[in-house]
């Protein structure tokens, strides 16, 4: 993969990192070379968010957040590695791939690079990078848990290890875009960035987050949930148990630790919500309830989040929510393939922890409730089907074993709607800041009030209230 970093070629003609006054971050090395003029240029470059699916932004990007220290240097080797017959960068560009509301825990860049070969043709390739926001928060949040840590070895180390266990049957699957790391030997920085293929050059893009899944959009990734599930089962008994942060999550077997930063992440949220709550029809209703359930949560998650061997655990994605799906459209705009990012936060556990997560944040209203029963059978149908095709031999779980589980671990859902789905249909805007979301000054509140007092999430929150509580979810 090259994960060495070389030293800077003296013949690139490149401007000092510290010099760039430029927001979009371009480096032009030769500038005198005709390089619109040279053939094979390829691929095509990535799709625009309206040609992905995805509803147009209506938030500025601010160019101005891209680091000052990421330079062209840093990915000599991994264009050596995967580029046939690379010879010189000729141009680097890093740009912020996201407007605001798009992504908040990191700042996710598009890195463009046009490349001369060997033969003298230009190659243009694209790498998604994923760094850290340059905030106190996010400083606090890496000293408590580095997520770059648990990103990097899923990619790395499992990832591919899942996509085998199909290929080994003669079945083409893939789960996650390719994966390189930096060396962090000459900046310090790099060890918290996560490095992609581009997957927009191959068609793939988000779909509208605002409008949710249909239900035929809804099975289509049901069924790629249900063939990972069904891998990362099959991977433990040919690799063995995975490792410790794959068992107990960024903040390992320190759950008080967990739950003062749960608290501090949650309480504010909370908060807002239950100020929302006599907006909503029959709110006043749950109050007391949902009262109780915030007060109890910090326990009852950290007890939740311990898997059982008893059970049928498998690899979560952990974060599974739209924006971190991305699906690839035939030309009829059907689809053809969905692949999994973001594997900041993989839990072994109980498969009800991606189902409900997902359900419950991006899935159209109308199929939650309604269709809740039957998107489970149809996820377990798919389970069993993959579960004997890898040749599991573990004990697998009934139907009514899993709708158990889907009870017992029942909190994933009122959490997952409560933090999750108001922030997966809010419309564009200036204020989804990672500083807003987690911080409790007025801007802050003001936007978190702006995600409880949407109307999109009103008309949500007021079906599913009474499901919640029909189920006992709300105690």
């Amino acid at each position: 993969m090259g994960s060495r970093s070389s030293k800077p070629k003296r013949s690139y003609n490149v401007q000092p990192v510290e010099q760039r006054t430029s927001s979009a971050t371009t480096i032009d090395v030769e500038e005198k070379l005709a390089v619109k003029t040279t053939p094979s240029r390829s691929p095509s470059p990535a799709p625009t968010a309206a040609s992905a699916g995805a509803p147009p932004t209506a938030v500025e990007i601010d160019t101005k957040l891209v680091p000052l220290w990421l330079n062209e240097t840093q990915f000599v080797d991994i264009l050596k590695a995967t580029v046939p017959q690379f010879s010189k960068i000729r141009s680097f560009t890093a740009k912020p791939a996201m407007g605001a509301g798009e992504n908040y825990a990191t700042l996710m860049l598009r890195v463009t690079i046009d490349v001369e070969l060997t033969d003298k043709q230009t190659k243009n390739v694209s790498y998604m990078m994923k760094v850290a926001h340059d905030t106190p928060e996010m400083q606090q949040m890496l000293q408590l848990g580095n997520f770059f840590v648990s990103e990097n070895a899923a990619y790395t180390e499992v990832l591919p290890k899942l996509d085998e266990l199909y290929t080994s049957k003669g079945i083409d699957i893939k789960f996650a875009p390719s994966a390189y790391q930096l060396d962090a030997s000459q900046e310090p920085k790099l060890a918290n960035t996560v490095i992609m293929y581009d997957l927009g050059q191959d068609g793939y893009g988000n779909l509208n987050r605002l409008e949710c899944l249909n239900l035929e959009q809804t099975k289509f990734a049901l069924r790629k949930l249900a063939q990972f599930h069904a891998a990362s089962a099959r991977f433990v008994e040919v690799h063995g148990l995975y490792r410790d942060i794959f068992l107990y999550g960024m903040f390992g077997q320190n759950k008080e630790l967990g739950k003062i930063v749960m608290e501090q992440f949650m309480g504010p949220m909370f908060k807002l919500f239950l100020k929302n709550l006599s907006n909503y029809k029959d709110g006043e209703k749950y109050r007391q309830k949902f009262e109780k359930f915030f007060a109890e949560l910090g326990s009852e998650m950290f007890n939740l989040i311990d898997y059982n061997p008893d059970e049928f655990n498998v690899l979560n994605h952990g974060d599974c929510w739209l924006n971190n799906l991305l699906f690839k459209k035939g030309p009829n705009q059907e689809l053809l393939d969905m692949i999994f990012v973001d594997f900041q936060n993989p839990k072994y556990g109980s498969p009800a922890q991606d189902l409900l997560y997902f359900i419950f944040t991006s899935v159209k209203i109308e199929h939650k409730v309604k269709d809740f029963d039957f998107l489970i059978r149809y996820y377990y149908d798919q389970l069993v089907e993959h579960l004997n095709l890898l040749g599991y031999e573990g004990r697998q779980p009934s139907l009514r074993e899993l709708h158990m589980q889907l009870y017992k671990y029942g909190t994933w859902a009122v959490t997952a709607s409560i933090m999750v789905l108001p922030v997966v249909i809010l419309d564009p805007t200036a204020a989804a800041t990672m500083e807003n979301f987690l911080g409790d000054s007025e801007a802050g509140d003001k936007f978190k009030n702006l995600l409880y007092s949407n109307p999109r999430y009103r008309d949500q929150i007021e079906q599913l209230m009474p499901w919640f509580d029909n189920r006992g979810l709300l105690k």
